[in-house]
């Protein structure tokens, strides 16, 4: 997979999500070093209620990045690697890495 580039691995289905009338979408995404890197879903909901990323890896994590996290706007779910500034200072910043690999689960209104 190239940087930024997004594949879905699951999909419920309009109206047979996990809750009424919501949908489930799961994939995997390359970061692509922009910070955040965007998972975009218009195609799949009108409106995405939550998601959750991790590390698709099977190994540790170095310092760059060190940890991910997500935010939703509407129907994209922005991506965010961080990595500490440096060895001897833990303060997060943002990563600018584009080859690490992350999963995602999102929820919402197809």
């Amino acid at each position: 997979m190239a940087a930024g580039d997004v594949t879905i691995e699951f999909d419920s289905g309009r109206g047979g999500g996990i809750h009424r009338q919501q949908r489930l979408i799961a994939g995997v995404l390359t970061l692509d070093g922009g910070n955040p890197s965007p998972i975009a879903l218009a195609s799949y909901f009108r409106e995405v209620k939550g998601a959750v990323v991790s590390w698709r890896t099977s190994s540790a994590q170095g310092v760059d990045p060190t940890t991910v996290t997500c935010v939703v706007s509407g129907t994209t779910v922005n991506v965010y690697a961080w990595k500490v500034t440096s060895s001897g200072n833990p303060t997060l910043i943002a990563s600018t890495d584009n080859a690490n690999r992350v999963s995602f689960i999102a929820w919402g209104i197809p």
